[in-house]
């Protein structure tokens, strides 16, 4: 009966820690995947979670657009340029504006929001276009 017990609590274990998602980024401390600078500035940080669980981290968004192309089929995250939002956008769905005013540490300048309201107010005083994960630069 011991041995039932112990292959079900093994077999449980392994399931809950194979569970793919987002993974918090020590700033100060994590390097990025792409460019290996220490990632410091949550408004542009960014990652990647490839189908085997492992977690890639990027400290701008064109550091992750670089890096997809590596590493098809994986799980997008950018951070909420706002600060508003307390996890992660999916980057599929995330809307990006792109303008030399947002200093990003790898001069991709583009910020990320979790939708077309939130970034209303930024990309009508700059007079600029909604991009989308698709359609950036």
């Amino acid at each position: 009966m011991k041995i039932y017990i112990t292959a079900l609590v093994l077999v449980l274990f392994t399931a809950v820690s194979c569970k793919r998602g987002y993974e918090p980024i020590a700033y100060g401390k994590d390097a990025c995947a792409h460019c290996k600078m220490t990632i410091m500035d949550k408004r542009f940080s960014a990652e990647i979670v490839n189908q085997k669980g492992r977690v890639f981290k990027f400290d701008d968004v064109v550091c992750l657009r670089a890096f997809t192309q590596e590493i098809p089929g994986s799980m997008l995250f950018v951070n909420d340029y706002t600060g508003k939002q307390t996890e992660p956008l999916n980057a599929a769905t995330a809307v990006f504006l792109h303008h030399e005013n947002f200093k990003s540490p790898m001069a991709g300048n583009l910020p990320a929001f979790a939708g077309a309201e939130a970034a209303a107010a930024l990309k009508d005083s700059l007079g600029l276009e909604l991009l989308t994960w698709e359609t950036l630069p």
